[in-house]
């Protein structure tokens, strides 16, 4: 019996060899089960037990198969060896399986020619050879070696190239509940919006009608409403609560829009929005996912980055025109204008500056007089607005994992400068001194959701031509800081954020 199968496991071996595919491996087998099977069948019971054991042979030919298909097999490492790298490209001194993604290979070596071009012609053979097979990738040995000894600030870079079947490099597909989910989360940011700009007219209530709904007694169906809580129409608040919730929404979907018509153009695909609400706010930002691989660092900046700039944009707009319109404003005019307590400004060391410069009753004010709701400052919707709408930036340029700024740091600065600042943003955000009342929550969902960066750009090591999108993220990351600082360790943030 171990002779009949040793040499049926060498037949079937033989048989599975060069040329053949799943599918050919598949209908053999089918064969095969129905003449085992069939009652019309003459084998005999030693035939139907060698059919069986050959049964058995050709599903772990076909397993083995697939498995071959979901990692670079000796044969391919062999095929990359001798056809794609050379000696004029890159000199392999060696290679093994990697550990951290499963199916792939790490080759070693040494450059014998311009980093871009030597990745550029390693990949158009690549796709010469094994059609959308693989993926190649370029990193520093240091990100996949922990006992690698780096080079001298002023050399370059030791590389190695890091080869993934593409099924398991590429991001997967949107599903069709995370479509669903985003509609649903929109919906809750536009009520947190709204909410928000409820709140923040909060001044116009009826002192009475504050008092009565803030006595849970007084919800019961016997208690009778005073005259003033009867007489009070909440339709005014929540209309003039759109305006602010139209430009804090306004600013997140053109940062999202900006964000895929880039990545278009770059041949990128960005997967479902998810804009997440927040009462204080509106909304934290809205958070999408990278679904393709993008050849180099320069063109993942562009995408992420150009987001963020145009959120910025737009809530800057919002900001400075609410600030200029609301210099010199008229008291009595409580239709066009909301009155704010001074403190609020004092949540943000940057955004309460500029506001002090031109409303001086921001800067007048005293603490103690603010803090008692005695100071107001009639500011117009767009200012609070803008206002929300530059801290939720401040929040998403934060230089962490996948939030804007992370990116933008990734991708300009490289990922030993993404660790050093996220160790940083992390200690900010965790006691207090970035955000205020805004940090906790905020540093849990960047826990929860953004804190492992995207492992979707394949030259990792060149870093963007120019000092342009380097002096861009040194803004974001300044700007970031310097907004979510408090003017003063001793103020407190309000319910809406300011």
């Amino acid at each position: 019996t171990t002779t009949t199968t040793t040499t049926t496991s060498e037949k079937g071996a033989a048989e599975a060899g060069d040329g053949d595919d799943v599918q050919a491996v598949l209908n053999r087998i089918a064969e095969r089960a129905r003449e085992i099977g069939s009652e019309d069948s003459e084998l005999s019971d030693t035939e139907r037990k060698e059919g069986k054991e050959r049964l058995r042979e050709e599903f772990d030919t076909v397993l083995n198969m697939i498995r071959d298909d979901a990692k670079v097999s000796t044969q391919d490492v062999r095929v990359f060896r001798d056809k794609v790298f050379n000696q004029s490209t890159f000199w392999i001194t060696g290679s093994e399986a990697n550990e951290d993604i499963e199916g792939g290979h790490v080759f070693r070596g040494n450059l014998r020619g311009d980093r871009k071009e030597v990745f550029a012609s390693v990949s158009a053979k690549t796709k010469e050879i094994f059609d959308d097979k693989f993926a190649v990738f370029l990193v520093e040995q240091r990100d996949i070696d922990d006992a690698f000894s780096p080079r001298g600030p002023e050399e370059e870079p030791r590389v190695a190239f890091l080869v993934v079947p593409r099924e398991r490099a590429v991001p997967p597909p949107t599903q069709g509940w995370q479509y669903v989910a985003s509609v649903f989360l929109l919906g809750l940011a536009s009520v947190s919006a709204i909410q928000l700009g409820v709140v923040a007219q909060s001044a116009k209530v009826p002192r009475e009608v504050l008092v009565f709904f803030s006595n849970p007694d007084n919800f019961a169906s016997d208690v009778p409403l005073p005259d003033v809580v009867a007489n009070f129409d909440p339709i005014s608040l929540i209309a003039g609560a759109l305006p602010i919730a139209g430009g804090v929404l306004a600013a997140q979907i053109t940062g999202d829009i900006t964000r895929r018509v880039v990545g278009s153009s770059k041949g990128v695909a960005i997967g479902a929005p998810f804009t997440l609400p927040n009462a204080q706010l509106g909304t934290f930002g809205i958070l999408t996912r990278t679904k393709t691989l993008v050849d180099n660092r320069a063109d993942y900046f562009d995408i992420h980055a150009a987001a963020w700039v145009a959120s910025f944009g737009v809530s800057l707009g919002l900001f400075i025109y609410g600030l200029l319109v609301s210099v010199g404003a008229d008291p009595s005019d409580i239709e066009s204008y909301i009155p704010t307590p001074a403190v609020l400004f004092r949540s943000s060391l940057l955004l309460g500056t500029i506001s002090s410069a031109l409303l001086p009753a921001t800067a007048t004010a005293s603490a103690a007089s603010a803090s008692a709701g005695a100071s107001l400052v009639f500011v117009h919707p767009a200012f609070i607005a803008g206002w929300c709408g530059l801290t939720t930036c401040a929040l998403t340029g934060l230089p962490v994992g996948s939030l804007d700024g992370g990116k933008a740091v990734g991708a300009a600065w490289g990922q030993a400068a993404l660790a050093a600042t996220s160790l940083f943003s992390y200690l900010g955000l965790g006691l207090g001194f970035l955000g205020s009342s805004l940090s906790l929550p905020y540093g849990l969902l960047v826990i929860f959701t953004s804190r492992t960066p995207e492992r979707v750009i394949r030259d990792t090591v060149s870093p963007p031509d120019g000092d342009s999108r380097s002096t861009l993220t040194g803004f974001i990351v300044v700007f970031s800081i310097l907004t979510l600082l408090p003017a003063a360790l001793s103020g407190s943030g309000g319910d809406f954020g300011l």
